[in-house]
């Protein structure tokens, strides 16, 4: 049995163009025959509450067995905070940049990491760095990157990028494309124009790439991972788990909230294979996105993830959940997947 469920972050004020992350999750611990509860990301301050009152209702608990921060940035951060001083939390997985190099006084949102830190061991939180090869639940749950040595990698790469002040940000040419995503629809799919140069920043690929795994099901969750942070999660998934194509995945979150500058074609058809002939014909590809975002998701993005057999879903403004045996909801409805979109973004 598992539950996934991705709640809708739509900036700090609650109605915005910033996406964010915020993922609650409900799964069966196989080898303890109980239920555990795990968080990956919270969104901006507010959402923490929103996080709370979703576990409080739909789990039935106020304990968090583990808490998941993919990285420091605000959108996925500051709202853990705000969580953990209203759960109980056994344990949280965060990297601690301070750890790795003696000035971090360029680190950006370093305060709300600080304090986020703090408030766990106040709280008596067990506190763990993510990187390769750790696992959780009897190997339920793994994470798949970054290496330490990757990391300590990018994370001078930032330090010295704020150091000299410079930018990773892309110019969005989208303008008012993705707000009215149905006014793009297609008939058909077109012609694939994602391409093979999406960069993102060092800091994005510090991102954890979590896997979960519960009975036959598999699921990978990615934050804002980088096509090289991809690449290298997917070496790791392949040396313990084995190749994609024998061992596919059933669920995928598309990086930094469908995003063209994350994915490529290859990679793509790495994790889920290539059009017309994926490792699996149905896969589900969830998307956290701000539903007046300009530039989340990218058509390309989606279009790519339905070529490759997957159903894919954006949260904008709503929680959106897949579940697995679990009791059925009351007044929860049906989603359609995107569609093919207009790719001219």
């Amino acid at each position: 049995m598992y539950e996934v469920d991705f709640l809708p972050v739509e900036s700090e004020s609650g109605t915005g163009s910033k996406s964010g992350d915020a993922i609650a999750l409900r799964f069966t611990v196989e080898a303890e025959n109980r239920n555990a509860v795990m968080v990956i990301d919270g969104g901006f301050s507010r959402i923490g509450d929103n996080l709370a009152d979703h576990i409080a209702e739909y789990y039935g608990t106020g304990v968090i067995d583990l808490i998941v921060s993919t990285h420091p940035d605000a959108d996925h951060l500051n709202g853990l905070s705000t969580l953990m001083e209203k759960m109980r939390v056994r344990e949280l997985l965060v990297h601690q940049p301070g750890l790795h190099t003696k000035d971090i006084s360029n680190f950006s949102n370093l305060e709300s990491l600080e304090s986020l830190l703090a408030i766990a061991r106040s709280r008596g939180v067990v506190i763990t760095e993510p990187f390769t090869g750790l696992t959780r639940f009897g190997g339920q749950v793994s994470i798949l990157g970054p290496t330490a040595s990757y990391y300590q990698l990018l994370l001078e790469q930032h330090l010295a990028d704020e150091r000299s002040g410079a930018a990773h940000s892309h110019k969005s040419s989208l303008g008012s494309v993705v707000r009215g995503l149905l006014s793009k629809a297609l008939p058909y799919l077109p012609i694939e124009t994602l391409g093979e140069d999406g960069e993102t920043s060092p800091r994005n690929n510090t991102s954890v790439i979590t896997l979960l795994r519960v009975g036959s099901h598999t699921m990978m969750f990615t934050g804002d991972a980088g096509i090289p942070a991809l690449d290298a999660a997917c070496d790791e998934y392949e040396r313990t788990v084995g190749a994609f194509s024998v061992a596919p995945l059933n669920f995928f979150q598309a990086p930094h909230h469908g995003s063209r500058r994350n994915l490529a074609p290859s990679i793509l058809n790495r994790i889920l294979g290539e059009p017309g002939s994926p490792h699996l014909p149905k896969v589900t590809a969830f998307i956290s996105s701000a539903k007046i975002s300009e530039k989340h998701p990218s058509p390309k993005v989606v279009n790519a993830l339905s070529r490759r057999g997957c159903q894919v879903f954006a949260t904008e403004g709503r929680t959106i959940t897949q579940w697995n045996g679990a009791p059925s909801r009351k007044n929860w409805t049906t989603l359609t997947p995107f569609g093919p979109l207009s790719e001219d973004d």
